[in-house]
């Protein structure tokens, strides 16, 4: 594949037609399909409720102040996402950080929270992939909310992927699996965790654990989509 044809899709990345003038990304009846989270959303942990409940808060402690997502998982943002963690189309990111930016503005609750920290990838899965998507969406995101970036998270254990563990496993798979190495940047502070999907939660939560031990005041989540 070019390196042009990455930067600049000539076809829709979700169903591959031809993309009109000003469309970059999706084509218009793609961009038509996604899903904003907007209202009818649980105020912790920003999932959508099923007759007024949060099936997410139901059986989890969460140590984040709250939680946000932008739009539902779903395509076509599922193709997108794979595209950009699988496949090299960094551009996704930036279009991800867009949509986020939207969202946060219609999320007052972020104005006090002026950093942002991506949700890290250990050293061995960072070197096979070559980038972190989440740390491209939270450059983005940053230079789009005058919000800034920092990164004093390290991951120090290479865990399996999340994606095929039940709830039970996600936990003890992260356990200790992240490491503050910069205290002093976030001690005191309100910080905002960037990652692309929240699916159960146990990613972000056990990162919020992680800072507030180290001595983050307050930490809240903000995802592009959710699961």
């Amino acid at each position: 594949m070019a390196l042009i044809d990455i930067i600049f899709p000539p076809a829709c990345l979700a169903c591959h037609r031809g993309l009109g003038r000003g469309q970059k990304i999706l084509c218009i009846e793609c961009e038509s399909q996604i899903r904003k989270i907007s209202e009818n959303y649980c105020q912790l942990c920003g999932s959508e409720l099923v007759d007024g409940s949060c099936e997410t808060c139901k059986d989890t402690e969460f140590y984040f102040d709250f939680a946000r997502s932008s739009m539902r998982y779903a395509a076509p943002l599922t193709h997108l996402i794979h595209k950009l963690k699988y496949q090299g189309y960094r551009v996704v990111a930036r279009y991800l950080a867009q949509k986020m930016a939207e969202s946060m503005q219609e999320y007052p609750e972020y104005q006090d929270y002026p950093y942002l920290v991506a949700v890290p990838l250990h050293r061995v899965r960072l070197r096979e992939r070559g980038y972190n998507q989440s740390d491209l969406i939270a450059r983005h995101l940053a230079r789009l909310t005058n919000k800034k970036w920092i990164r004093p998270l390290q991951r120090v254990h290479y865990t399996l992927s999340q994606t095929n563990l039940h709830r039970t496993q996600r936990l003890s798979n992260l356990n200790g699996a992240f490491r503050v190495y910069k205290a002093a940047e976030i001690r005191g502070q309100n910080l905002i965790l960037i990652d692309d999907v929240f699916t159960t939660g146990s990613t972000i939560n056990e990162i919020s654990k992680t800072l507030k031990a180290a001595g983050a005041a307050k930490v809240a989540a903000l995802t592009a989509t959710r699961a």
